[in-house]
């Protein structure tokens, strides 16, 4: 037994050093924490997200023949194939309900990806929260960017990129916000590759089916509520047009 457990702490303060090293000291207390928090019954959740804004480029990602064979196409509610992407009707139907556009990624007649936009206030289905951008029409809102794996080495992401910034070029927003799990350091890399900035963080505590706790760098700052139907506006401040404009080349 004494061996047993001489043989697991090296490998436990690896791990907790490891965490460290990929999230940052106090995000990975945090994570600790809501790892502890998942295996008492849902009793309590913990959420920590950071809230980022991706600026819209001035040109394409993609050279114009780089991925040609993937279209990308808005998916209306009864468009059969969104049931190609591993989502329920119920998520879809939240998203829809809330006035996002799926933009879908298509090849050879099956969609392979895809990427949500909405471009009013958009209700959290994790926590309890509404993110609203200021000001109006500055920012869209962006979430489940998503390709299947066997397409992830292909030009499917940046074809829905290219896709999504095209529209909001069209519709005068400057900026795509989203949030990341603070613990999604993979996700976090991915955006930051796209230009995207961190501009404030929120620490949400669910405990029981009710309560909720929020912290936030971005106001409200703190709310505790309880009601589904009053969730905390989180309000996103985009920064004003820099003099002059930015151009950004495609690549190759």
């Amino acid at each position: 037994m004494a061996a047993e457990t001489a043989t697991a702490a090296p490998g436990l303060t690896a791990r907790l050093r490891a965490t460290v090293a990929e999230l940052g000291g106090p995000n990975a207390v945090l994570y600790w924490i809501s790892r502890a928090l998942g295996r008492a019954g849902g009793i309590a959740r913990l959420h920590r997200y950071v809230i980022v804004l991706q600026p819209v480029p001035e040109r394409p990602l993609l050279k114009p023949h780089r991925g040609r064979s993937i279209a990308v196409e808005p998916l209306s509610r009864d468009d059969p194939r969104l049931f190609d992407l591993p989502l329920t009707r119920a998520v879809m139907d939240y998203r829809f309900d809330q006035g996002a556009l799926c933009l879908g990624a298509v090849k050879d007649g099956r969609v392979i990806g895809c990427l949500w936009l909405c471009l009013g206030p958009f209700d959290e289905d994790e926590v309890r929260c509404r993110y609203v951008r200021e000001p109006e029409g500055a920012a869209s809102w962006d979430f489940d960017v998503y390709v299947h794996p066997d397409h992830r080495t292909g030009f499917a992401f940046g074809r829905l990129w290219d896709a999504a910034n095209g529209l909001l070029r069209e519709r005068g927003a400057r900026f795509s916000a989203s949030r990341i799990s603070a613990f999604n350091a993979a996700s976090l890399k991915s955006h930051a590759a796209l230009g995207a900035a961190a501009v404030g963080r929120a620490t949400f505590l669910r405990l029981g089916p009710r309560l909720q706790v929020m912290v936030s760098d971005l106001a409200p700052r703190v709310n505790i509520s309880w009601r589904d139907d009053r969730p905390p506006r989180l309000l996103i401040p985009c920064p004003p047009p820099a003099q002059g404009g930015e151009n950004k080349e495609g690549t190759s």
